[in-house]
């Protein structure tokens, strides 16, 4: 398949690799030109995102809103066939990409940049069905399931907010726990064992645990900087929708005051270390 992909950073670079060593053309497209070269020889480098944006198929894979309206929106760039949208972004915009794109599917992605890297990322993926059905071949290349949430693209974007707001509820969660036992003196090691040897066995409890026993918070695999920009993007959905959501109030307020003591590039599992600072006067 001749797939475009704007974007290679953390994540679209596994994705792009994964594709390519799948036997899928790449033309890929990055605003800093530094990033494509490990792809010199092995696919297309573009010199602008429109050149990408030629492809049968398109991926975008930005950090945010703002990245995704500078490439899309401000050029009024169209895509020359399906643009399939990777990010994490609003409604909004999401909506808003749907009406300027004819065949828009918006598929998000479950999963950090090795499960990309090995092809075992979980996809969301809704949009017009033929669209969708035409980019199984490169969803099967990069994940490991492949769920179809619906005919509107706004619908893959609301599980993707509505999942990445619940594993923000596990962390803060865990934080809060790890610092009540460690002022009853149990050892976090024997906590975790614990958890994840009874009703709270499932991997995301195993792998945030772990992170916040060892403390292995640098390099970020998912900054606190993006899992705040997660929060506010479930705020504002639970705004247009109508729904109160004081959780992620909580979360996004404790998010804020450990970006503002310099935490913003460490792993969003490091709010547990702020967290059991927090009480340690």
């Amino acid at each position: 398949m001749d797939i475009g992909i704007i974007g290679l950073g953390q994540m679209g670079r596994e994705m792009a690799a994964r594709l390519i060593d799948s036997g899928h053309a790449l033309t890929v497209y990055n605003r800093t030109a530094a990033a494509t070269q490990r792809f010199r020889g092995r696919a297309r480098i573009a010199s602008s995102a429109a050149e990408a944006a030629g492809a049968e198929v398109v991926i975008t894979m930005l950090a945010d809103d703002a990245a995704v309206e500078s490439v899309w929106l401000r050029q009024k760039l169209i895509p020359r066939g399906i643009h399939v949208n990777m990010a994490t972004v609003s409604l909004a915009l999401t909506r808003e990409l749907a009406r300027a794109h004819h065949q828009y599917v918006a598929a998000p992605v479950f999963g950090r940049p090795a499960a990309a890297a090995k092809g075992e990322l979980d996809i969301i993926a809704a949009g017009p069905k033929a669209a969708v059905e035409r980019c199984r071949p490169l969803f099967e290349a990069l994940a490991r399931q492949v769920f179809v949430a619906g005919e509107t693209p706004e619908q893959a974007a609301a599980v993707k907010i509505a999942r990445n707001f619940l594993l923000a509820t596990v962390i803060e969660s865990l934080g809060e726990a790890f610092a009540l036992v460690g002022k009853a003196h149990v050892s976090p090691e024997t906590f975790l064992h614990i958890l994840t040897s009874t009703s709270l066995a499932a991997p995301v409890y195993k792998s945030y645990g772990r992170q916040m026993v060892e403390g292995a918070y640098e390099p970020a695999q998912f900054s606190m900087e993006l899992g705040l920009k997660d929060l506010e993007l479930a705020l504002s959905a639970a705004r247009e929708k109508g729904v109160v959501m004081p959780t992620a109030e909580l979360i996004r307020k404790n998010l804020l005051d450990a970006i503002a003591q310099g935490n913003g590039r460490k792993d969003w599992t490091a709010l547990a270390e702020y967290l059991g600072s927090k009480g340690s006067g």
